[in-house]
Order: structure tokens, then C-alpha cells, then sequence
């Protein structure tokens, strides 16, 4: 029976350590790709917006924006990542809905960096209405 628990303890904590490694990769690729993206693109174009940890993509619906809080209830270096709506919405979400939001938000703002060298407004706007 310890042998059953101590590996069962074990496991448990493998799995913790990975998910804190897919979060801080994921806190990563936020702070090292997409807030630079978020920037390049808001000196180009003012439909998008990054200030503090909020990125925030205006559209003819509405604005969504994508949020990167400190959790200050843990006491190592962990981020809440939300959803917000013009509409009001907010969604917590979680590492897997967190890493297709990021993963979406990159595509968007890289596509419009690149229709943005060629100058095409009504290509841009669409571009980012599509999110």
C-alpha cells in the first residue's frame, strides 16, 4: 500500500510541475511575442491597443480584449489569463482555452502586420473583425 501511494504521489506531482511549465511557457510567448506584435501593430493601426497587460482589438462589433493578471493568491509567479467583451462578458480561461486565445490573437495580429505594409485599410478591418 505505501508503494501504491508514494507512487501515486509521484505521478501527481509530475503532472503538477508540467502544467506550472506549460503556464509559464504560455506567460512566455505572451511577454516575449505577442505584447511586441500588439505594440508594432498599434503604432500602425488604432484598432488595436496594448497597454499594461491588456491587449485589446477594436472591431465594428465591439471590443475584445485579452488579460494577464498576477493570481496574488499563490505565492509563486502565476497569471489568470481572461477574455473580455464590449458587451461586458468576462471568461476566465483556462490552459487550454488560454493557449488557442494567445495562439488566435498572434494570427490575427500577424496577419494584420503584413496587409498593413500594403496599405489596404478595408483588408485590414476585416482582418480584424474576423476574430
Amino acid at each position: 500500500m505505501k508503494k501504491l501511494f508514494l507512487l501515486a504521489f509521484v505521478l501527481c506531482a509530475g503532472v503538477s510541475v508540467q502544467a506550472q511549465k506549460d503556464w509559464s511557457k504560455l506567460d512566455q510567448i505572451f511577454k516575449d511575442e505577442l505584447y511586441p506584435l500588439a505594440k508594432d501593430v498599434s503604432e500602425i493601426t488604432n484598432k488595436v491597443t496594448a497597454q499594461g497587460n491588456v491587449i485589446s482589438i477594436i472591431k465594428e462589433n465591439g471590443t475584445t480584449s485579452l488579460v494577464k493578471e498576477q493570481d496574488k493568491s499563490v505565492p509563486i509567479d502565476y497569471f489568470n489569463y481572461k477574455l473580455l467583451t464590449s458587451t461586458g462578458r468576462q471568461i476566465t480561461l483556462d490552459k487550454m482555452q488560454a493557449h488557442k486565445v494567445v495562439d488566435k490573437f498572434l494570427d490575427v495580429l500577424k496577419r494584420v502586420k503584413e496587409g498593413a505594409k500594403e496599405n489596404n485599410d478595408a483588408e485590414v478591418r476585416a482582418i480584424l473583425n474576423s476574430l
